[in-house]
């Protein structure tokens, strides 16, 4: 039987790796610090999953599980924390996959990493070969976990392959993100607080089309390679605000309250997909056909945290 290591297993994209992987009959162990946006509620079997607690900075690695797979989902990765709490970002984003590094090279396994398209924030189109050119801390320690990867799949031999996400979005998302977020601001009667004049633009990535995008790079895909994970589907965040409120029938002018933008906020992030796409991949959804079932659950889940 295979198996996988999943790392911030009971996060939001860690618990649907997890699931899916369980799906498919491997023996799953899922490390997660157990923090404000994990949830064990996400696991849909725990008697097929081995659980460790720990952040992976802190791992001993010498008392992880004997796998042939580490994915390595854990990660800070909330933009405007970074630029006041940098430290944890580097911490975890760095320092942590160095240790996950160490053990996959002493056991000689395999580690795949999620990174993002923000590791360049310019609104030049990204490829797998682009030259990086972060623009805030988060994105920093996400160039430097590749670089890290990198360097230690030449001088150590270690198998490695890294995934770049789109803004992702789908059911059991913690609630500090976007579509979550708005979505439980009008139930309580709140103000939804845009980012200057809302207009910058996010591609848009289903969980579900993620994860199918991960397990066919983890099947098929080649080691020490980077793989765009990415969508067509681009709205600017105002549009995506506004569909929120037509579908919970709230008027737009009444509810939203624009701020003052994050620092450096970057425009858009072209990433492509071409790479991965010639492995046979394509997504299944798109945001604005899985919108109703989407706002649908959370009003109806609300505990699901």
């Amino acid at each position: 039987m295979n198996k996988v290591l999943v790392t911030g297993g009971l996060g939001f994209i860690g618990s649907h790796i997890v699931n899916r992987y369980v799906e498919m009959g491997w023996e799953v162990h899922c490390l997660d610090s157990v923090e404000e946006t994990s949830s064990r509620n996400r696991i849909n079997d725990w008697s097929k999953v081995n659980f460790i607690k720990s952040r992976i900075e802190n791992i001993d690695v010498n008392f992880l599980p004997d796998v042939d797979l580490v994915i390595n989902s854990a990660a800070e990765t909330h933009v405007d924390y970074s630029f006041t709490r940098p430290m944890d970002f580097i911490n975890a984003n760095i320092v942590g996959l160095h240790n996950l590094a160490q053990f996959c090279i002493k056991n000689k396994a395999t580690l795949t990493h999620l990174s993002t398209d923000e590791v360049i924030g310019t609104g030049e189109d990204l490829y797998e070969d682009s030259m990086l050119k972060p623009t805030n801390p988060y994105a920093f320690t996400k160039c430097a976990g590749e670089n890290l990867l990198h360097a230690y799949g030449y001088c150590s031999d270690l198998n490695w392959k890294v995934v770049r996400l789109n803004n992702i979005y789908g059911k059991m998302q913690f609630p500090d993100k976007l579509i979550p977020k708005f979505i439980y601001h009008i139930l309580d009667g709140e103000k939804l607080p845009l980012h200057g004049d809302g207009k910058q633009t996010r591609n848009f990535l289903n969980v579900d089309d993620f994860v199918d995008a991960l397990c066919l790079v983890n099947e098929k895909g080649e080691n020490k390679n980077i793989y765009n994970v990415s969508t067509d589907e681009e709205y600017p965040i105002i549009d995506v605000t506004k569909m929120i409120c037509e579908q919970m029938d709230v008027d737009f002018d009444e509810v939203v309250e624009f701020g003052e933008d994050r620092p450096f906020n970057d425009p858009c992030y072209h990433s492509k997909s071409d790479k991965l796409r010639k492995l046979g991949w394509k997504p299944k959804y798109t945001l604005k056909g899985y919108f109703k079932e989407l706002v649908t659950w959370y009003i109806n889940n609300r505990s699901f945290l």
